[in-house]
């Protein structure tokens, strides 16, 4: 556990719904912490979607605490004590970013070499995860992230194992989980909801043609319509 008195945010990185994501210090380290929003805390979360988000905290802290690879992002700890009785984890801070940021940045470029080392380090890390019986389930360009930092070696690491599931035997319980555009057709088919963990190979050929491309996948298309196949 880590005392809220000990972390100083520095910067906003993003924010949605139910969370917000920062840049800052633990213990003259730079770290990431990612506060979950004191709505989902308020008189118990009003909401089906509040109390998820709180489960998949945990689920995530409880995955990343066990995880150790250079190309998973370390986990420091969990902030129980924040303002409103809120949670946060901190973890490793990747200086450039998602991948995704990257790709469309004009002034960064990524030739054929940087883009395979990238991927390589996308691969070991999938084996990793997958060799500890952990389903990811939402593996796309904006939870990779990279470190920029040395020009001849980007650095690339997982993150968001807020969807991430144990595997038991072969088969892991699946359902509607991840980002529509990466998602395996499997997931889709509601008459199963058992899969493999070759959910995570589906999503890993979308994110191949993602880095190569620079491009989103189905930009230019409804969900109805990737859904449906048309």
């Amino acid at each position: 556990m880590i005392r809220n008195e000990d972390v100083e945010e520095l910067k906003e990185l993003g924010s949605g719904t139910f969370g917000t994501v920062y840049h800052g210090k633990w213990r003259g380290t730079d770290v990431a912490i990612k506060r979950i929003n004191k709505s989902c805390f308020a008189a118990g979360p009003s909401s089906q979607q509040e109390r998820l988000t709180i489960i998949e905290f945990w689920r995530e802290a409880e995955i990343l605490s066990k995880l150790h690879h250079p190309n998973v992002v370390a986990f420091y700890g969990v902030v129980e004590d924040g303002p409103g009785g809120t949670l946060a984890t901190v973890t490793e801070f990747m200086v450039d970013g998602s991948l995704r940021r990257v790709l469309l940045r004009k002034d960064r470029h990524l030739d054929h070499r940087k883009k395979l080392i990238i991927a390589m380090d996308a691969t070991f890390r999938m084996e990793y995860l997958h060799s500890k019986k952990i389903v990811h389930f939402d593996l796309k360009c904006d939870n990779l992230l990279v470190n920029m930092k040395d020009p001849s070696r980007p650095i690339c690491k997982v993150g968001d194992f807020g969807l991430s599931k144990m595997k038991r035997n072969t088969l892991v319980s699946g359902g509607v989980r991840g980002t529509l555009p990466w998602m395996a057709h499997e997931l889709l088919n509601g008459s199963n909801n058992k899969v493999s963990d070759k959910v995570d190979v589906f999503s890993f050929g979308i994110v191949l043609w993602e880095t190569l491309s620079g491009e989103e996948p189905y930009a230019n298309m409804h969900y109805g319509a990737i859904i449906g196949g048309d």
